[in-house]
């Protein structure tokens, strides 16, 4: 599951047990592996995830430097991209795996509004404490 939604058709059933991995295409954290020096990394492979650019080329060794910064640069995306992973992403992926049918979509929008409001607020004082030393 990404911030697009699942990669699950609607109505697909459940086994007896229920993970849901929410991942973004644009995080390199997640897709880093240590023999992206000489294969191309998942993430520009077909299906290309929506958040990762057309024009991404895979270059053996180029391209894993590239993904190293792009690690280490991952906090400092907008939230919803990169390795900021947005509250109201997960929101979708809790209904699906608790089975909950009974909230309406206005208290869902309402939860994913304060959850995503909140978490911007602790991104902008973190910013702040950082700008200030």
């Amino acid at each position: 599951m990404n911030q697009h939604g699942s990669a699950a058709p609607p109505g697909t059933p459940w086994g007896p047990m229920r993970v849901v991995y929410l991942q973004y295409g644009s995080d390199a954290v997640t897709f880093f592996d240590r023999h992206g020096f000489f294969r191309e990394p998942v993430l520009l492979q077909d299906p290309r995830p929506p958040d990762v650019s057309p024009s991404m080329r895979w270059y053996p060794v180029v391209t894993m430097l590239q993904m190293a910064l792009d690690t280490s640069l991952s906090m400092s995306a907008p939230m919803g991209f990169g390795h900021v992973y947005a509250p109201s992403h997960y929101i979708a992926a809790w209904v699906e795996a608790t089975g909950i049918d009974d909230w309406n979509p206005d208290d869902l929008a309402r939860l994913r509004r304060h959850l995503d409001q909140r978490r911007a607020e602790e991104l902008a004082k973190a910013s702040d404490e950082t700008a200030d030393g």
